[in-house]
């Protein structure tokens, strides 16, 4: 008998943690099994395997929380798996192709499009290969998704607007110029070209010396400019900063861009910025950038003389002028051209950078195929408000290897121009 009291307390204990551990909403453990084991357990002859059964309740239900966890998990990884079917689902383009180039006359389609009808066939040509290849499954001709896409870039229309206009549905226009973007990016170093090899270093060092204004700058290798800009952020639900930064060459051309928040944005942490501290060998030995006062002083990247002290200062910052206006005539060509900057709205971040990274690759095709209609339209000469400069912190001077080589500089130039 004492045994089976011992054993009675044994399993009363256990059930009362039952009891107590399991979720009231989820418990099936109720007053009633409770008496019923009671029971069981008085007339059983089998106490131990009663109180071992009890024990394993106990152990199924101290694992709920973690059920829960692993459903959770579960639960996640279905939900990503389905966006990523959703993602590679067909497009089912039921509709006729679009085509801007039978659409609009010659001045319409420029008004539009703001390049000529030669240089999008050129354009249309040079990435047919790449939207083939990589275009969703049931996705239109890659002339529709050109036509849409650029269209999309060049104008300020929301997708609703292009949607009336062509007579498609909207979310088709979206899932067909966000796979465009998305394409873009995928190829990104096709389009925005970094000077790797030996031979485009060299070309790119050549081209600045082509420029009269900035000849006596012999080892510039790019010049890098920044610009503020306001985006609606669906993920945001509101109006958020945004700093594009770009790299052109002498040929107005952008080898590298990059965009963060306002909020967060450093030169230090670009993936310029990174890779130039970690390998300085990224440009020619003793090549540098020139940058504005936003930018912090290196010995890869000259910025002008914040105070200026003596006449050799003034005549310096008089030297890098030219270099600050070919950068921004290369972001007020952005947005003359492609005036969705004007009005830009996306979903978050990421897709604010295939945006950009789209335009940016847009642009240099553009340059490659010598169009010139922005040079020729009269009324595209205006300059156009968008945009705006950094209203945080001026870049920092502290860098003793930029205050020595600007210094370097400084002597050379201002010495040449005065002999």
């Amino acid at each position: 008998m004492e045994e089976r009291a011992v054993l009675a307390n044994i399993a009363t204990i256990i059930t009362k943690d039952l009891l107590i551990d399991e979720p009231p909403r989820h418990s099936t453990f109720t007053s009633g099994n409770f008496s019923l084991s009671l029971q069981l357990l008085e007339g059983s002859d089998d106490d131990e395997a009663e109180i071992f059964a009890l024990m394993q309740r106990k152990r199924a239900v101290s694992n709920v929380g973690k059920g829960k966890e692993e459903l959770k998990r579960k639960q996640v990884e279905q939900t990503t798996e389905e966006l990523k079917i959703k993602k590679t689902s067909k497009m089912e383009w039921k509709y006729t192709e679009l085509s801007l180039l039978h659409r609009y006359v010659d001045s319409q389609f420029e008004s539009y499009l703001h390049m000529r009808k030669l240089t999008f066939l050129k354009i249309q040509q040079e990435l047919e290969e790449i939207l083939r290849r990589h275009v969703l499954p049931g996705a239109p001709t890659p002339q529709t998704t050109l036509s849409l896409a650029l269209w999309k870039l060049s104008t300020d229309e929301h997708f609703e607007e292009i949607s009336r206009k062509f007579q498609l549905p909207w979310s088709l226009c979206q899932q067909v110029v966000r796979s465009f973007w998305h394409i873009i990016s995928d190829n990104y170093e096709s389009f925005i070209k970094w000077p790797n090899s030996l031979e485009a270093q060299q070309c790119t060092l050549q081209g600045f010396q082509g420029v009269p204004q900035l000849s006596c700058f012999q080892e510039l290798f790019g010049i890098i400019a920044l610009k503020r800009v306001d985006i609606f952020m669906e993920s945001e639900h509101a109006e958020v900063a945004v700093v594009l930064q770009l790299i052109c060459n002498a040929e107005n051309k952008i080898i590298d861009c990059y965009v963060e928040l306002e909020q967060d944005y450093t030169f230090e942490e670009s993936p310029i910025g990174q890779t130039l501290a970690l390998n300085p060998r990224t440009m020619p030995a003793g090549s540098y950038l020139i940058g504005s006062t936003s930018f912090p002083l290196k010995s890869y990247l000259i910025r002008p003389i914040e105070t200026e002290c003596f006449r050799k200062d003034t005549v310096f910052n008089g030297l890098l002028k030219p270099a600050f206006e070919l950068a921004d005539n290369v972001v007020d060509t952005l947005a003359r051209r492609f005036h969705t900057l004007y009005a830009l709205e996306a979903r978050d971040l990421n897709e604010v950078r295939l945006i950009v990274e789209s335009i940016c690759a847009m642009h240099n095709l553009c340059i490659d195929f010598q169009d010139n209609y922005l040079e020729t339209d009269v009324g595209g000469q205006q300059k156009f408000s968008w945009g705006g400069v950094l209203s945080g912190p001026r870049g920092s001077e502290k860098d003793v290897k930029g205050l020595r080589r600007r210094v370097e500089l400084l002597d050379a130039l201002v010495n040449t121009e005065g002999e």
